[in-house]
């Protein structure tokens, strides 16, 4: 552990791990969610790292720009194809989630494109059967239930937003529920709709398996997903899932097996391989985590994230100089493209550094520059280093 041990963060790596494989598979709403979960567990604990929360912070921050891109894409599309309704609704949900002057000013511009009189007038009202259960009485107020959960399916590929949109209400509110941490109501309200449903037919499975394993049901998890997987082998978040419980009982074999079963227009993608190389990490076998993710990048394009998990297995083997130096050519990738340097990168390249025994003035200004940066999100963490300092004088 490094001498500014405060970044280190004992927190819900669960959560961020998963939202990070979703990333990888360019899910960027689902990895939305997860670090979204990763924050609420976060503020339930009262030891948390404020320089952990604060690396999921721009996690979720890229996550959002990532979401509102394509968002903005999609929406310039469905103008073209007179879809104005459509591409409205998504412009405006990539306004609400971008913090970037430039995408800000480019999405207004495509609204601007969109005639007033192309929306939809004062009377127009959905047809009653579009959400099953919906009353005429159940107004869809701004902020309302019904708008987030419109919002949580924009970020669904077309056709899982279809299949979610036509379940029952007690699916609507479990799916709420499981996105706002309160996993319990997931349960009772994912298990009603799954009982008006065949078994394993649809998404409400895979959504009630996720409530499960989050409360630590990890057996009804599992038997929930195999039950998916029949009739959805193709679906990327199940195998998460799955991993997740057989990484947690230590079933590395019954992992492997599994991933190597999977349909062959799936084994050979990139969110595969990072399942079957995290699996060798999980098992210790680091030496063949090292070749795993070598091989990876040496016959692929350049991917940060293997680049990072490499450099996760050279730390795990002692080997702090070929760590440190993938480090630093993440960092320069990211100033080669214009993107910001993940925190926890610049983190490890630092502590990476030292560990090889550079102390240098350029490596303890970065390791500063991190400390300040923590400190001034944190003013009782400035106070308490300036009683320590006070102290020892």
């Amino acid at each position: 552990m490094g001498f500014l041990n405060f970044f280190s963060g004992g927190s819900p790596e669960k959560f961020e791990q998963k939202a990070d494989s979703f990333v990888i598979n360019r899910s960027y709403g689902h990895a939305k969610t997860e670090y979204e979960k990763a924050l609420d567990k976060l503020d339930r604990q009262a030891d948390s790292k404020p320089s952990y929360r604060r690396l999921i912070e721009d996690k979720l921050l890229h996550c959002k720009e990532a979401l509102a891109l394509e968002h903005k894409q999609n929406g310039e599309a469905l103008i073209e194809s007179g879809c104005v309704d459509d591409a409205m609704e998504l412009l405006h949900l990539a306004l609400e989630l971008t913090a970037n002057p430039s995408l800000a000013t480019e999405i207004k511009k495509l609204l601007d494109r969109i005639p007033a009189a192309a929306s939809k007038p004062e009377d127009y009202a959905l047809p009653y059967d579009t959400m099953p259960g919906t009353a005429p009485d159940e107004e869809e107020e701004p902020g309302s239930e019904n708008e987030y959960f419109a919002a949580l399916c924009n970020s669904l590929e077309d056709v899982e937003q279809d299949e979610y949109r036509s379940y029952p209400n007690t699916f609507r509110q479990g799916f709420i529920a499981l996105n706002q941490g309160d996993f319990q109501t997931a349960v009772v309200q994912l298990s009603k709709a799954h009982g008006a449903y065949p078994l394993a037919a649809n998404y409400i499975t895979l959504e009630l398996a996720t409530a499960h394993l989050n409360l630590g049901e990890n057996e009804r998890a599992r038997e929930l997903l195999e039950y998916f997987l029949k009739e959805h082998p193709e679906s990327l978040k199940a195998y998460y899932l799955m991993c997740e419980i057989l990484w947690e009982s230590k079933a590395f074999d019954t992992v492997e097996e599994l991933l190597s079963n999977c349909p062959e227009n799936l084994s050979g993608t990139l969110p595969i391989k990072m399942l079957a190389g995290e699996t060798l990490l999980r098992a210790k076998k680091y030496k063949e985590a090292v070749s795993f993710f070598r091989k990876i990048l040496e016959t692929g394009p350049w991917n940060n994230t293997v680049a990072q998990t490499l450099a996760r297995a050279y730390e795990a083997l002692d080997r702090p100089e070929q760590a440190r130096d993938l480090y630093a050519e993440i960092m320069n990738t990211c100033a080669d493209c214009g993107a910001r340097a993940d925190p926890a990168v610049k983190l490890r390249y630092a502590e990476t550094s030292f560990a090889t025994g550079d102390f240098s003035t350029k490596i303890l200004e970065l390791y500063l520059n991190l400390a300040l940066r923590e400190m001034k999100a944190n003013p009782a963490d400035l106070q308490l280093s300036r009683e320590k300092s006070r102290k020892k004088k």
